[in-house]
């Protein structure tokens, strides 16, 4: 690990120190410009920490169900496992200064969420991504 992420997350779930906050968050914004405004770093320290919680915070549930979040399986759960820890080790070389291709369309991918996404998973802060582009009333509520 390259130090890219805090030694304890914080309670609110901060996963980045300062200095690998800052490069993150210009990393999110070159690809979606006003995407960090949108939450887009507490969407990627969400997803990172999405297997911290019980249930997972992977998947939100519907609004009116009486849950936060779905339970997910074993198999799904190891999936994710794998998939969270490559996701920290990009987000590490991303810090580092030294992303990969791969890298970048993940952060990419992860503004695009964060800024166009439910806002039940940390981004599109009170919708606004969806008015910036004038995306219509959901026909269903958000999760949350």
């Amino acid at each position: 690990m390259t130090g890219a992420r805090a030694a304890e997350p914080s309670e609110q779930g901060a996963v980045f120190d300062g200095p690998a906050r800052a490069v993150i968050a210009a990393a999110l914004d070159a690809q979606v410009p006003g995407s960090v405004a949108l939450g887009a770093v507490d969407y990627v320290e969400r997803l990172l920490t999405a297997l911290d919680h019980d249930p997972p915070r992977l998947w939100a549930a519907p609004e009116g169900s009486g849950q936060a979040w779905l339970e997910v399986g074993v198999w799904e759960r190891a999936a994710w496992a794998q998939r969270i820890a490559e996701m920290h080790a990009a987000y590490d070389r991303v810090a580092a200064g030294e992303p990969t291709e791969a890298d970048v369309r993940l952060v990419h991918e992860h503004a695009c969420e964060a800024t166009f996404g439910d806002p039940a998973y940390g981004g599109n802060r009170d919708g606004a991504g969806w008015r910036q582009i004038g995306f219509p009333d959901p026909l269903f509520p958000p999760a949350r």
